[in-house]
């Protein structure tokens, strides 16, 4: 038989009324394993924070990579490459401390890891730039599958012709800069979209598709390309490598004896 508790809020208020009187906070309670859950929740997260997230977040190098980034105009390919540096970095540290391996053969995968991880996110970096004017086109295509969108859209390159006469003969120090439609909509979407709703709809449509093409490069190179293409060549070099190693020193040891 299945008993479902029937807690009304009066009925709360008195368990909680009850455990006042006997001087024990709901917040303090021990908890069955004879140490203070929250007390250690705090600790730990305090931990985490001092140990952890400062010296990690909080430096110099962290706050100039935020700086570059903090207007790009796609960030989310930025953070797709810091994300792949840190997984590739944990095998690599899995790899150096495989005790199943030999030495040679942990630094040499390691190295190999390391390699594939720079070739990966230089091709993922120059295959979205190279695809950049094409989905640019796209972009405005499906933006202009919507009255609004295509009034948005004309609206920016109006805007941007017009800062260009203005700049023309100092164009390359522009006093204001030339708008993207994410930008755009943000600054002058209520002059041609008047329902809230739809601007909103609107500006996150246009988001969500100018991070798809980033996501699509990063995740096919990262995920396919590199796996097919790059893996298997680099671990076959890497084997062939400690063949030979292996060689060269059984013929030192033959010929010292």
């Amino acid at each position: 038989m299945n008993i479902t508790a029937n807690v009304t809020p009066k009925l709360n208020n008195q368990y909680v009324v009850k455990n006042s009187t006997n001087n024990v906070s709901p917040n303090n309670q021990p908890s069955f394993t004879g140490f203070n859950v929250s007390k250690s929740y705090d600790k730990f997260c305090e931990g985490v924070g001092t140990h952890f997230c400062r010296p990690i977040l909080d430096n110099k190098l962290i706050d100039k990579l935020g700086y570059s980034i903090r207007n790009s105009e796609n960030a989310v390919k930025h953070f797709l490459a810091v994300g792949s540096v840190i997984t590739s970095g944990m095998y690599m540290k899995q790899t150096l401390t495989n005790d199943k391996m030999d030495k040679d053969r942990r630094q040499t995968l390691a190295v190999n890891q390391f390699f594939t991880l720079i070739l990966s996110t230089a091709g993922a970096y120059t295959m979205d730039n190279k695809l950049k004017n094409w989905w640019k086109k796209q972009h405005e295509k499906f933006l202009r599958l919507t009255p609004e969108g295509n009034a948005v859209w004309d609206g920016m390159n109006a805007k941007n012709e017009k800062i260009k006469a203005e700049n023309k003969k100092v164009i390359k120090e522009l006093q204001e800069p030339l708008y993207n439609i994410d930008k755009y909509i943000a600054d002058y979407g209520e002059k041609h979209v008047v329902d809230e709703k739809a601007l909103k709809k609107l500006a996150i449509k246009s988001k969500g598709f100018a991070a798809l093409r980033s996501i699509l490069v990063f995740g096919f190179v990262y995920r396919f390309f590199v796996p097919l293409v790059v893996v298997k060549p680099t671990n076959w070099i890497c084997e062939k490598y400690l063949e030979s190693k292996k060689a060269k020193q059984a013929a030192q040891q033959n010929s010292q004896a």
